[in-house]
């Protein structure tokens, strides 16, 4: 005899078992395939979302890379900056246009004598563009996250006001002293030629923190229609822990804000992630750099 209409039944996964395993058939099976329906559509959507993300913040990068430099160029096919300075984090191929030999081989020639690094960002970039450059002689050489403001508006609240020890670099002597804290070295004339042409194009402040006379810490946030990045979050070796890296991060993501920005971005190094997370960021990507 047949069941009402209507009514569930079972049917087994195994025909002949003992202990079949059941699966519900009839029409309660009809909201399952909508939940499960519903379950895929939210997955692509925050799949989506966190692709246009990492394409959004990767575009800011590159744009506020090439506003520092006097010698740009921006995707034609592939975007490059280059300010000559013997550093390769201010000469650089921010971009491979094209996953082709030819175009890798010009960009070479390009910074022929110039230390630079070459990006590479997993997330939206040709897979081939790896092998290409390690058959150049190009090493991968560090992995970071790439992280983006994830509510400007929320952190507009952050406090605006500059701590006392913090100061803008306005000229040359200053620059230096950032240039010999962010370095490393103490020989630093060709890294501020570098590092100056950001501030005379107006795209780039750089930030001291200055404690009883000596240099702490330094910053530097980039801004350009774009949005910003912040850049060379630097503690001296003898003063981390103490919340200096933290206060100059929080003031330069606050000049970023109030000159209209609208994506912050920043690349973190593995101990940073976390203070970076706090202060309002998102891993959105991940960048590879070789040299």
């Amino acid at each position: 005899m047949s069941p009402p209409a209507g009514t569930p039944t079972w049917t087994s996964c195994t025909p002949g078992s003992r202990h079949p395993h059941r699966i519900r058939s009839g029409r309660s099976s009809i909201p399952f395939a909508r939940n499960t329906n519903r379950c895929f559509r939210i997955r692509r959507m925050t799949a989506d979302l966190g692709n246009r993300r990492c394409h959004e913040a990767v575009t800011t990068f590159v744009a506020t890379h090439l506003v520092r430099a006097s010698r740009s160029s921006d995707g034609t096919p592939s975007s490059w900056f280059h300010t000559g300075a013997p550093s390769e984090e201010l000469n650089g191929v921010l971009r491979v246009g094209a996953a082709i030999p030819h175009e890798i081989e010009q960009l070479r020639t390009l910074f022929d004598g110039v230390p630079a690094c070459w990006h590479f960002w997993p997330d939206v970039d040709s897979p081939e563009i790896p092998e290409l450059l390690r058959r150049r002689g190009l090493e991968l050489f560090e992995t970071e996250p790439l992280m983006m403001l994830a509510d400007p508006d929320r952190a507009a609240y952050l406090e605006r006001g500059r701590p006392e020890p913090i100061e803008d670099v306005a000229g040359d002597a200053g620059l230096a002293e950032w240039a010999r804290l962010w370095s490393g070295v103490t020989d630093v004339d060709d890294l501020v030629t570098g590092l100056r042409e950001g501030m005379d194009r107006r795209s780039t402040r750089y930030l001291l923190w200055r404690d009883g006379g000596e240099v702490l810490g330094c910053a530097a946030v980039v801004t350009c229609a774009a949005g910003a990045s912040l850049e060379h979050i630097v503690t001296r070796a003898d003063h981390r822990g103490e919340g200096i890296g933290t206060a100059l991060t929080r003031y330069a993501l606050a000049l970023a804000l109030a000159a209209g920005a609208r994506r912050v971005v920043l690349t973190a190094s593995p101990d940073g992630e976390g203070i970076y997370r706090r202060l309002g960021f998102d891993t959105v990507g991940h960048v590879e750099r070789y040299a």
